[in-house]
């Protein structure tokens, strides 16, 4: 029998977090586009400060 794999949302820590941060936001007369535009920023900061966070870690092993 072949492997089933199932995909679902969300797939990292990075969509989870922006989605909890949307869900928490005013988003009364926001447009489907403007959605599109509020998660793709949100997400691009989480992805961010995930990534500052994860080097500032990695060079307190360091020390």
């Amino acid at each position: 029998m072949s492997e089933i794999k199932l995909n679902t949302f969300p797939n990292s820590k990075a969509d989870a977090l922006t989605m909890l941060y949307l869900e928490n936001q005013d988003l009364t007369n926001v447009t489907p586009e403007q959605l599109v535009d509020k998660y793709l920023e949100a997400h691009e900061k989480v992805n961010k400060r995930i990534r500052e966070k994860r080097s500032k870690d990695s060079v307190k092993v360091l020390r």
